[in-house]
């Protein structure tokens, strides 16, 4: 009986090859995880990792849409005798950038961690020369629907619990607003400060007294 071929790296069969090593746990929707990749990189390629790193090229700002840009660089040994040494270190890259327009909702608050995770996802795939194969994190499915306009700005929800609370605590919102400093505009608010107004709110609801008595006083339709 003959023993199969195990395909190269310039096979056509090579790619389901490569995802034939994973684990059923290593993929998700048929998708390989960036995990899943890490584990099998010097096994599929016979190499050694020697480095793997990340580089923040842009940390979220208001100025830049709150997107972070990560760029992960691999470098790796290959262990096949019959390579000249010359050529036997080899670097990848990988870059990806994340905003809330690309990222699921549960993880937008985390976009250079996101980012970080597809650039090494994308840098492995590029080493492992796998052919129209993405990596699970490099999707997403839960994507609020904004537009540059309305990224980073406070969310609807946070209004709306905001509003909430300010009726179950018969607190003036625009006074509220006012007493934190902040603007009247809402649209002039950001996420940052609804995390802020909702976390001040939640604590008056353990501790009333500690409403001052000049932000007193509901008022509808102050939205």
């Amino acid at each position: 009986m003959t023993k199969s071929k195990k395909p190269t790296i310039n096979d056509l069969e090579w790619t389901d090859h490569v995802l034939g090593l994973l684990s059923d746990d290593e993929k998700i929707k048929g998708n390989p995880t960036t995990d899943g990749l890490r584990r099998i990189f010097e096994v599929a390629l016979d190499c050694t990792i020697i480095d793997s790193t990340s580089q923040v090229c842009q940390s979220p700002d208001p100025n830049n849409g709150n997107r972070a840009t990560v760029v992960h660089s691999l470098s790796y040994v290959l262990n096949d005798g019959s390579v000249d040494e010359h050529i036997k270190t080899r670097t990848v890259n990988g870059a990806a950038d994340v905003y809330w327009g690309n990222c699921d909702k549960i993880f937008r608050n985390h976009p250079v961690a996101v980012a970080e995770t597809r650039a090494e996802g994308r840098a492995l795939r590029r080493g492992l020369r796998l052919r129209k194969v993405v990596a699970a994190e490099e999707l997403a499915d839960e994507v609020e629907d904004i537009d540059g306009d309305n990224i980073g700005k406070m969310t609807n929800n946070q209004l709306n619990f905001m509003d909430v609370l300010c009726k179950r605590l018969d607190i003036n919102a625009i006074k509220y607003l006012e007493n934190l400093n902040l603007s009247i505009d809402i649209d002039k608010l950001d996420h940052n400060n609804g995390v802020s107004i909702i976390r001040q709110l939640s604590s008056y609801q353990q501790d009333t007294s500690n409403i001052p008595e000049t932000i007193l006083g509901y008022e509808e339709g102050w939205k």
